[in-house]
């Protein structure tokens, strides 16, 4: 989105009275934030000294690669004494992985697990965003203006000569013949008569890593026209065959590589022929003088962009003051001073203009000739990474679907009950699901199976598997349909018993989890677990860290007691998540059940 250049940041300081001591007006008070568990890693306060009026502070939440350079530039701004509305200001950087950003900000924001609420994001890549986006209290907070600080396009990383057998630097190639072309190939290099073997593609988790993420969406997205047709969704099966190397990002890539560097030239070529990665994060590689260095081979289907966009977020907890302090900010790194630093650490500028490090002697081609790749609808990026994750994840999940009255309740506008929708987001889930899956589907209102307030529908197991004439994926389907609402809402048993149910069925190795939907809050009548016995449950069942089930919840509906579902999630160390409209009850659905990082 074009953004123009914002104008110069004025000082409104004022002056104190004369003292015979001499104070120094500006100091730099560097703060190291404590570490918050599950997210933010580490942080830094930038604040005014005692000679400036008052204080407004903005916290600023980048990705880790961003930070030491916002931190530096920070440090840099404030030399420029400035103000918002005539008051000192301030800047707090955290640091988050976009990834987890994403899905903190579809939740409700819990500062014990997640830290500071920030007031500006700093995601790796407009990607991000629309991930974040596809849940509706995400969405809201996005602002119109979404400037980008720096840019690096996601590239085909290879060891110099093999680049060079496939004509680099003007090699023409694209995602798709990496895959279906190249490693895919039984005969390997053999067919370029070349001796390195078979053509290693590696791959990062597009549900955490960026360079990951934009390749998924190129190789998924062949026509580039932000959509992704079923077509183009049926090559994610052909990407998880051939992938050779699988990790969650490129710093451990290019932890693996250095090391089989050290033992030799041939030892590098042995471990990886290409993988996706950041232009940037490849100059930084090359710059610890490798003995077989990295080339960038920028695909002639277009590249995807980190493009680092800062977004001065429209969220509840936003101030007016502390949005002038974001915009002041963005101003500084806008200027010709965070140009510079940007460029100079081997990012492009908003139009693609390279630093001075990006050279074709270093690997890199300094004008880009291939536009970059359109970013898909947000339901485009979620379906991308759900149907990655519902074919290469293991997991073993319970779903437990909130069948008491008050899902009866017609959802305005939709013509559809509550439980109508929800049976739909379940269906669509289950389909998503690949046949190693293993799963299961619970059912629960009061005294829905004798005494018990739930009742077991589908017991968990391999989704492939026949269960008398058809599989457990079509009983799951047919279960599903079939629900229908009853009574009350028996929650905390039903809780403790899903988790003791996935505990009992655990798999090593896998991600064992429950997701409950639930319209309400436990009502019980006939008596069952208070909440304290349930707590103490939840702890009970997780206090072995070698086995542990985190319980989703998904409130859903006004009349949901979010509150406490996310406190239950939270002991078992899981998010929760709303659905207050019920619009989006598909999407909030199956981000709880994928979209776990």
């Amino acid at each position: 989105m074009p953004y123009g250049r914002p104008a110069p940041v004025r000082s409104h300081r004022r002056g104190g009275p004369r003292r015979k001591r001499r104070i120094l007006p500006w100091l730099v008070v560097p703060l190291v934030l404590a570490l918050v568990a599950g997210s933010v890693t580490a942080g830094y306060l930038f604040v005014a000294s005692k000679a400036c009026t008052g204080e407004a502070r903005a916290t600023v939440v980048a990705s880790p690669g961003m930070v030491p350079l916002l931190q530096g530039l920070a440090r840099e701004w404030l030399d420029t004494k400035p103000s918002a509305g005539g008051v000192c200001a301030a800047v707090d950087i955290a640091s988050k992985d976009s990834a987890v950003m994403a899905q903190a900000l579809g939740t409700e924001w819990d500062e014990k697990s997640g830290g500071p609420r920030p007031d500006v994001w700093v995601p790796d890549a407009m990607a991000w965003v629309r991930r974040a986006s596809t849940a509706a209290i995400a969405e809201r907070m996005m602002p119109d203006l979404q400037p980008s600080l720096a840019r690096t396009p996601a590239v085909i990383a290879m060891p110099k000569p093999m680049a060079e057998a496939l004509g680099w630097p003007d090699a023409k190639v694209s995602w798709q013949d990496l895959v279906t072309k190249y490693a895919a190939s039984p005969a390997g290099w053999k067919r370029l008569g070349k001796p390195w073997g078979a053509f290693r593609f590696g791959m990062t988790d597009p549900l955490k890593s960026t360079s990951g993420l934009l390749a998924l969406m190129a190789i998924l997205d062949d026509n580039d026209d932000g959509e992704v047709s079923a077509d183009e969704q049926a090559s994610v099966a052909k990407l998880k065959q051939v992938k050779a190397v699988y990790t969650e990002g490129t710093s451990q890539i290019f932890a693996d590589l250095h090391q089989a560097d050290a033992q030799g030239v041939d030892q590098a070529l042995a471990y990886l022929s290409a993988f996706p990665a950041l232009e940037q994060e490849v100059l930084a590689y090359n710059q610890t003088n490798p003995r077989m260095p990295l080339v960038a081979v920028y695909p002639t289907n277009g590249s995807g962009d980190a493009d680092h966009p800062y977004l001065v977020l429209n969220a509840p907890w936003v101030s007016k003051q502390r949005q002038d302090v974001a915009k002041s900010f963005l101003g500084f790194l806008r200027g010709p001073k965070g140009r510079k630093t940007f460029l100079a650490n081997g990012f492009r500028d908003s139009n693609r203009a390279p630093g001075a490090p990006l050279t074709e002697l270093n690997g890199f081609a300094p004008k880009l000739v291939t536009l970059p790749r359109a970013v898909l609808l947000p339901e485009s990026v979620q379906q991308s990474m759900n149907t990655w994750t519902g074919l290469t994840r293991s997991t073993n999940v319970l779903l437990v679907l909130d069948v008491s009255g008050s899902m009866r309740q017609a959802v305005p506008g939709t013509g559809k009950t509550r439980l109508t929708l929800a049976k739909d987001a379940a269906a669509r889930a289950v389909s998503l699901f690949g046949p190693d899956t293993s799963a299961g589907l619970w059912a629960f209102s009061t005294k829905l199976d004798g005494t018990k307030d739930y009742r077991e529908l589908v017991s968990l197991g391999k989704l492939g598997e026949d269960l008398g004439g058809r599989s457990r994926k079509e009983a799951m389907l047919a279960a599903i349909e079939r629900l229908a609402p009853v009574a009350d809402t028996g929650l905390y048993d039903t809780m403790a018993a899903a988790q003791q149910a996935v505990l009992d069925r655990y798999q090593a190795g896998a991600t064992n989890l429950v997701v409950l939907m639930t319209d309400g809050k436990n009502d019980d009548p006939p008596g069952g677990l208070t909440l304290d016995q349930l707590k103490a449950k939840l702890a009970q069942a997780g206090s072995d860290a070698s086995r542990k089930v985190p319980v989703i919840t998904v409130g859903y509906g006004e009349d949901a007691d979010f509150a406490i579902l996310q406190e239950l999630s939270r002991i078992t160390g899981a998010p929760s998540y709303t659905s207050k409209t019920s619009f989006d009850i598909s999407q909030v659905l199956l981000t709880a059940i994928f979209g776990r990082v």
